[in-house]
Parts: structure tokens; sequence; C-alpha cells
């Protein structure tokens, strides 16, 4: 019997909803740059980065538990969505650095549970049928490929503040899409304190503190990188190129996720990408060159992509069917909190070490959390064969 995930015209539609989406992402992708050129500094954009992180990530469970306790995670979207509308448009006003951050912590505060209770509602309606996940996040790195670019250029010839009416635009596109996409509402969880299974689940917590270590350098890469890409002699127009091929490479690995999950064990997928996370940040520390970064996005298949769709079916997994929300937003809480560590600290390094130390510092970081975690796993394995 079909499920409801089956009947094509859902399929179009999560599958459209995923396509706009990215576009918004596509376009505030130029937001590190627009706060540069108003004058802030990559220290100043750490440390809003990291306060706003900070909170995001106290706040990011509880999207969550609401979203399983009242099997609302479609309503939950609809409202954090209305939250991004609010706070893009209100960067329009603001002139202040105070005003700019508090708009920025709010925006981030919307922004950070979107892509998690997306993937958490995708999932639920996907049921056993999880690793085709990938098949349907691959539209959005279609749409970011797609859009990058031309955003680069029309905000290199128009000016950056344009991004702010663009993404509130799409963000409403994304609003009413929704209302044609199913509620998950056969995964409620009846009683809150189910919620702690998840807080006694070990294997869910070694996982989480791998992903803190493997998700740090990256997290600092998504700020810094368009200014250390603009440093370097690279402009918007240059730069939306460089996130075109690291979108491009994406497809390959979303379209074919459920392949690679069939041919290879998650231990050995996740140490692949860890192994080429290390070589990422390696190359762009050492060859600081505008080529050479655009090159390196390639990378973004085999470490971004694969990471990540690996991370959201393991999850699926151990966190089990009526926790997908949570499972999902604790996975981004904690990518959350990897981000205000690696704002604070890249930040302080950025300023006073330069962005190749902090790149170089990222590698041995990917590399280490990479190896760690394999050996982890296969001594866990070894110990339960002896028993």
């Amino acid at each position: 019997m079909r499920t409801q995930i089956e009947s094509g015209v859902i399929i179009i539609y999560f599958k459209g909803y995923y396509f706009i989406y990215y576009i918004y992402v596509a376009a505030i992708s130029y937001l590190n740059i627009y706060l540069t050129d108003i004058g802030i500094t990559p220290g100043r954009l750490g440390f809003m980065n990291s306060i706003a992180k900070m909170l995001a990530f106290i706040i990011l469970p509880f999207w969550g538990i609401l979203a399983d306790y009242f099997g609302t995670t479609r309503k939950i979207i609809q409202i954090v969505l209305t939250g991004m509308i609010i706070t893009l448009l209100s960067f329009l006003f603001a002139e202040q650095y105070l005003a700019i951050f508090i708009i920025y912590i709010f925006f981030i505060i919307f922004d950070s549970p979107v892509v998690s209770l997306t993937d958490s509602l995708l999932l639920s309606s996907l049921k056993e049928n999880g690793q085709n996940y990938g098949k349907y996040r691959v539209y959005g790195s279609l749409s970011y490929m797609l859009f990058v670019t031309p955003f680069g250029y029309i905000l290199e010839k128009t000016g950056n503040e344009k991004f702010f009416q663009i993404g509130a635009f799409i963000l409403l596109l994304s609003f009413f899409l929704l209302f044609k996409i199913p509620e998950a509402a056969d995964v409620r969880v009846s009683r809150i304190t189910d919620f702690k299974i998840l807080l006694h689940n070990k294997e869910l917590f070694h996982f989480l503190v791998f992903v803190f270590f493997i998700q740090a350098p990256l997290m600092a890469n998504f700020t810094y990188f368009p200014v250390f890409f603009k440093e370097h002699g690279g402009g918007e127009t240059l730069y939306g190129f460089a996130m075109l091929l690291a979108a491009g490479s994406e497809l390959l690995i979303f379209q074919n996720s459920d392949l690679i999950f069939e041919r290879f064990k998650i231990k050995k997928i996740l140490l692949l990408s860890s192994a080429a996370f290390a070589l990422r940040w390696f190359l762009v520390a050492s060859f600081p060159l505008p080529a050479v970064l655009i090159l390196t996005q390639l990378f973004h298949s085999i470490t971004y992509a694969l990471f990540h769709t690996t991370a959201v079916n393991y999850i699926s997994r151990i966190a089990g069917g009526r926790f997908q929300a949570t499972g999902q937003n604790l996975y981004a809480a904690t990518i959350s909190i990897s981000s205000v560590f690696s704002s604070l600290t890249g930040g302080f390094v950025y300023d006073r070490l330069g962005g190749s130390t902090l790149y170089l510092m990222g590698s041995i970081i990917s590399i280490t959390a990479g190896l760690t975690y394999y050996l982890k796993n296969n001594s866990s394995e070894k110990g339960c064969r002896e028993n």
C-alpha cells in the first residue's frame, strides 16, 4: 500500500518547498559581506554570531519538543518563517551597531530551526524510506546552485541591502507552500517526561559530541569564508560562482545517498567525510588564491553534503519515530553551540593570526575528531562481539 509521501502531489510539494526555501539560502549567504561592508569587523561579526547562536542553542530543543509533543511541526515552521520575514525587513531600518546586533540575534533564533524541522517533517512522512531523504534535499542544492551566482551579480551592481527584500519575498512563498504539505501528526509524544529517553541515549550523545568538533571548522568557514575570500581578491560575483560550485557538487551526493548507505557502513562514511574536511581546510590555508579557493568548494560534496545526509539519517534511526523533531533539533542545537565556539575563537584567531591559521587549525580538528570517533566505534563493536 502506498504511503502518503508516495503520493505524486505530496512529493512535488516537498521538493518544491526545498527548491524555493534554498533560493532564500542563496540570497542570505551574502549577509556577512553586507555586514562587513557597513563596517562590522570580523571580530565583531564573530561576537554577534556567537551570542546569537548561544541563544539559539538554548531555544532550539524547545522548538523540537513543541513540534513532537503537539504534533505541529508544520505550524512551528510557519511561525519561525514569519519571525524571519519580520527580522529580515527590520535590517533595512537599522543603522546603529546595537540595533543591528539585536535584530541579528532574533533573526538567528528564528532561522536556526527551519532546516531541522523541515527535515523532521520529511523524515516523519518518509518513515522507513528515510534513506531517500537526499532525493528531496537535492532540490535545495539545485536551487541554491541556480540562484547564488545571479544574486552575487545583482547585489554587486545594485547594493547588498537588496537581498533583504528578496529573502523576505521567498520566505513568504515558502510559508504559503507549507499549507500543501501534510502535518506529521502521527508521531506525537504523549507525555513530556518521555523526552528523558533521549537524555539517556549514549549512542546519540557520543555522536553529538563528534558533530560538535567536526562542525566547528565548517561553521567558522560559513562565517569567515566570505571575508577571507574578499581579502584575497575575490568579489561578490566570484564568491557567487564559488557557492555555485559548492551547491553543484552536492547534487551527486544527495541524489545517490540511498546507494551510498546501502554499500558502506556509516562509520566509514563519517571517516571519509572527516578526512575530506581536513584536506579541504588544509588547501584553503595553504593556497589562499581566488582560483584555489573556488576549486576547494568542490569538496563541499564529500564534506558538508555527505556528512549532513548521513547525520540526518543516523539521528532519525537512533532517536526513533516519536522524537524526530527533537532529535533533529538536538543535532541543530549541537551545530549551533559549535558555531558559538567557532565564532568566538575564530574571530580571535582571525583578527590576530589571520584566516590561514584559522583554517589550518580546522584541518587538525577535523582529522582528529574523525579518527577518534571511528576508533571509538570500532572499540564499541569489538566489545559487543566479545560479550
